[in-house]
């Protein structure tokens, strides 16, 4: 069962996706940079979304390298015209993936909407050779970190009313078995999935009205957070039109970087 809370086929979708990759795809390719991605790799990006990572990737590796492209749903980078990015629209727990045929495997802002986070990391992992490199970023912003982010509000006095929207959001992954405070909890994840050499970051810039992201995630999913009873409508209304205000300021969710090592033995 799909359990994506987010409708790829509302009409702002890939706008929203757009504005994700604004705000971190610097994190990201910096990431993978300074682990070696170059000439000749073999790469696996889960949930490729509206592609850039994919896309960088498939710059980086060259005509002697190949990265293979998932997403449950693949129109946002339909027609790339890259002849070693191969896009298959499959779920990263059921697609037929070939065992250690990957120098890294990489997914952001994913996992955390999969029931099953375990198997799918191990899925991603077993994707990997032995020596091959993991990288899964994922979203903070649930449990004690709404407050955190909601005091980055400029100016102040909206904080209250960020934070029930964040808890709102919270409500809605958790009702489809999503996790909100993931991110916190990728590191022991990757150290029980038994890799080694694991290391993690965590950022998140400070935008203009909060991002396009964040903006494009609450009006998707207006009606639904009316439904927990955290929010109403008129908060729905008001946090759109703070987010849309660029002379204010205001904190997206932390993006928890972090990468490990598949054992060479």
């Amino acid at each position: 069962m799909n359990t994506y809370i987010f409708d790829p086929g509302w009409q702002k979708e890939c706008d929203r996706l757009r504005g994700m990759e604004t705000l971190f795809d610097r994190y990201t390719t910096q990431c993978l940079l300074d682990l070696g991605v170059s000439e000749g790799w073999q790469c696996l990006e889960v949930g490729c979304g509206a592609g850039s990572i994919a896309l960088w990737l498939a710059e980086h590796v060259g005509s002697s390298g190949r990265v293979v492209a998932v997403d449950l749903d693949t129109r946002f980078i339909e027609g790339h015209g890259k002849a070693n990015l191969d896009l298959r629209q499959q779920n990263i727990l059921t697609g037929a993936l070939a065992d250690g045929a990957f120098d890294l495997a990489h997914a952001r802002a994913v996992l955390e909407h999969i029931p099953d986070r375990q198997r799918a990391l191990e899925r991603m992992i077993s994707t990997v050779r032995p020596g091959g490199w993991l990288v899964v970023e994922a979203t903070d912003f649930g449990g004690t970190t709404a407050a955190t982010l909601a005091r980055y509000a400029d100016p102040l006095e909206d904080a209250p009313l960020l934070e029930r929207i964040f808890h709102a959001v919270e409500a809605v992954f958790t009702a489809v078995g999503g996790d909100a405070g993931f991110g916190r909890r990728l590191i022991g994840a990757l150290k029980d999935a038994g890799l080694e050499n694991i290391a993690g970051e965590v950022h998140t810039p400070l935008e203009p009205g909060g991002g396009e992201w964040g903006r494009g995630t609450i009006e998707q999913l207006a009606e639904h957070l009316v439904h927990t009873k955290l929010v109403t409508a008129a908060d729905v209304d008001r946090v759109l039109t703070l987010t849309a205000d660029r002379s204010r300021y205001g904190a997206p969710p932390f993006m928890v970087t972090a990468w490990g090592q598949r054992p060479a033995a």
